[in-house]
């Protein structure tokens, strides 16, 4: 099967264009004759090549997080309807006007042809986490996939609100300290050297403070260039290390440690590891299978670590609440308990949802509590760096006019 675009006119002497998927131009043209159009021209379909970059045209080549999303609910609800896989994955290629979702769903559509089950052929794209491809399998076996999908789909939403809250819940104190680096900026760039002028023409020693803040003021005044760069190079180099395997690794090891940090990392994973786990396990997914794909879902090294052992451990028939137990006290006590419970009365499912629902609580006021702390630091700081330049200056500008006097 391949991709054809055509032009035809139909009944009323109207120009049609299009693209069909078919095995060769004949079938095209039968296709399109039986439609009660008369064909013109059919051609192998390619897509235009553009030189000119734009942030739409990538966008419109590239599945994005969004259109994963999309696709997901839309397979479900065309499944729900009747249609077969197959035809839903038409359906969609015929009516999405993102090229990339096209050649996607015609792979997909491809694939299955093929002798692949939906699950194989998902797992061959890297923008599907083994979760979801997990589910998707145990969908396929249990003859549920549709509500399967809907599971994924109400399961990326709860985590797509949650990031968005994250996002949203940054904005403002981003923006305080931009505006706040920006004042301060134009204070040291424009003002300072100003007042530097007048007090050199006066001829008076200026106070040790004044002095070191006006020479610093001259050099940022004199090499813009070479501050802004000082200032951005080692948050950059920070960030590339911490990129490294080995600077992850250290940024992960203390990020459980850090006071504010580790609550927010502990409350975080242990809200995106259980909702996984719930959703896993309550669709059927081994619970050991589950715990080796929240291994990949956890961001932290330390937590893989531990849900590895815990995963080792359910293999050797042990219980896996005693192990998720060690290890800093990565997951809350409360979590641990809930789930030594839900073990013993084989509901581990329900009380992992008990447990995601629980922290996301827990998650979301404690981000609000983070951000009514950093919005008045942050005042404060601008506050008293603007406040010293600018008291340093008065200052000098009275004992002058004292000695003048």
């Amino acid at each position: 099967m391949s991709l054809y675009s055509y032009t035809a006119v139909d009944a009323a002497s109207a120009i049609k264009k299009g693209v069909i998927d078919d095995a060769d131009r004949a079938s095209v043209a039968r296709r399109l004759m039986a439609q009660g159009l008369r064909p013109l021209e059919i051609k192998a379909h390619r897509e235009t090549k553009r030189f000119a970059f734009s942030l739409e045209s990538f966008r419109q080549n590239k599945l994005t997080r969004a259109d994963i999303e999309f696709f997901t609910t839309q397979i479900a609800m065309l499944l729900n309807a009747g249609l077969s896989l197959d035809a839903s994955l038409r359906t969609i290629k015929q009516n999405s006007q993102k090229p990339a979702m096209k050649n996607f769903a015609w792979e997909i559509e491809r694939k299955l042809k093929e002798g692949k089950s939906f699950s194989e052929a998902l797992a061959d794209h890297s923008m599907f986490s083994p979760m979801y491809v997990n589910i998707i399998r145990a969908g396929e076996e249990g003859g549920i996939l549709p509500a399967m999908l809907l599971k994924i789909s109400e399961y990326q939403k709860t985590f797509q609100e949650l990031g968005q809250f994250i996002v949203s819940a940054s904005i403002y104190p981003l923006i305080l300290l931009v505006v706040g680096l920006i004042a301060i900026g134009i204070l040291v760039t424009t003002i300072l050297p100003r007042f530097k002028v007048l007090f050199q023409g006066m001829g008076q020693r200026l106070p040790a403070n004044v002095e070191i803040m006006m020479s610093a003021a001259g050099f940022i005044t004199d090499h813009l260039f070479i501050s802004i760069l000082l200032l951005v190079a080692p948050p950059i180099a920070l960030v590339a290390y911490f990129r490294t395997e080995k600077g992850r690794r250290v940024f992960d090891e203390q990020a459980i440690r850090m006071w504010v940090i580790a609550d927010f990392v502990r409350d975080l994973e242990t809200t995106r590891i259980f909702r996984t786990l719930e959703v896993l396990v309550k669709n059927g997914v081994h619970l050991a299978t589950s715990l080796k794909i929240c291994s990949g879902v956890a961001s932290n090294i330390e937590y893989q670590r531990l849900l590895n052992k815990a995963t080792t451990a359910l293999k050797e028939g042990q219980a896996i609440a005693p192990k998720l137990r060690g290890g800093h006290e990565l997951f809350p006590a409360l979590a641990i308990d809930l789930l030594a419970i839900g073990e013993e009365s084989g509901s581990v499912g329900e009380v992992c949802g008990q447990i995601a629902s629980h922290y996301e609580k827990e998650l979301r006021e404690r981000i609000k509590r983070i951000v009514a702390l950093v919005e008045p630091v942050f005042i404060l700081l601008i506050a008293i760096v603007a406040g010293y330049v600018v008291i340093s200056m008065l200052s000098v500008i009275l004992s002058i006019n004292e000695i003048a006097g």
